[in-house]
């Protein structure tokens, strides 16, 4: 697929005046998929219909798709240009903790700037209407699926962490609409996740992904999909990036939810917070 720029190369001898403007923008904007259509053609001072003889003219079918394409290609800039910050062997301990930060940070930059919001305001209306809650995950993304089912089950609902794939079926098999799934894969490709994720979406449970790329088996049975966007380096394998951004979506659902909940959350929250007080001396 052409990427922004090969594709104003490719049509450059019909670009207009006015829209030469619009890319100039563009191209200086540190966010450029952040500016909304109104925005972009005040700062270019062009109309908005301008705008869209733009993007329709470089093939995109709407300035969303625009906007999405241009976020994508910065964020793989960015991955690209943690190479060059990975950690090295002579690296001491004050050194590598500076460059995990900065690539944790780096991660949360690039996942908040692709966050779609409706998805995630329907997710959490969905865990709103839900009756049962499952955090799915294996490995690494069983321990993220344990954390966030430790946060929700503070709201006084059934909430369920399950990491054993077995388990996971059968729980999966006597879902119904009323279910709530959230599965956590990295790669979004581990098969057991798929096959029940796949049991509990045909047994009418709605699936909450969180995973890194849209294009992968998982994401594509995503009722609701969250995508975290990080780059690993040589020195830090199993997603130990990724995993930050994973606790943090779960964060939010779960503080958005807290939210709206009003008085009612506030005093479960409170209620299973004493809970565990009581149990220290």
């Amino acid at each position: 697929m052409s990427s922004f720029q090969q594709r104003i190369e490719s049509k450059k001898e019909s670009i207009t005046a006015s829209e030469r403007k619009i890319i100039q923008q563009l191209n200086q904007h540190d966010k450029p998929f952040l500016l909304s259509m109104n925005e972009l053609s005040l700062l270019s001072n062009v109309s908005e219909p301008s705008v869209v003889r733009l993007y329709r003219k470089l093939g995109y079918a709407s300035y969303q798709e625009l906007k999405v394409a241009l976020a994508q290609e910065l964020a793989e800039s960015k991955s690209n240009a943690t190479e060059t910050n990975d950690i090295q062997v002579g690296d001491q301990a004050d050194v590598v903790f500076e460059k995990i930060s900065d690539q944790i940070s780096s991660a949360l930059s690039m996942t908040q700037d692709q966050l779609n919001v409706s998805t995630i305001e329907q997710a959490i209306l969905a865990l709103q209407q839900a009756k049962r809650l499952y955090f799915f995950g294996q490995g690494l993304s069983g321990t993220i699926a344990e954390d966030g089912a430790h946060k929700f089950m503070r709201l006084g609902e059934t909430t369920l962490s399950v990491k054993d794939p077995h388990y996971q079926a059968i729980y999966a098999s006597h879902m119904n609409e009323q279910d709530v799934v959230v599965a956590i894969s990295h790669s979004g490709e581990t098969v057991d996740i798929i096959d029940v994720v796949e049991i509990a979406k045909n047994n009418g449970a709605k699936i909450i992904v969180i995973t890194s790329n849209r294009n992968t088996t998982l994401a594509s049975m995503a009722t609701f999909l969250l995508l975290t966007q990080a780059a690993e380096t040589t020195k830090r394998s199993d997603a130990m990036v990724s995993r930050i951004v994973q606790l943090t979506l779960i964060d939010t659902l779960y503080t958005r939810m807290v939210a709206l909940g009003g008085e009612r959350l506030t005093s479960r929250v409170n209620q299973s917070r004493l809970a565990v007080t009581r149990m220290k001396k």
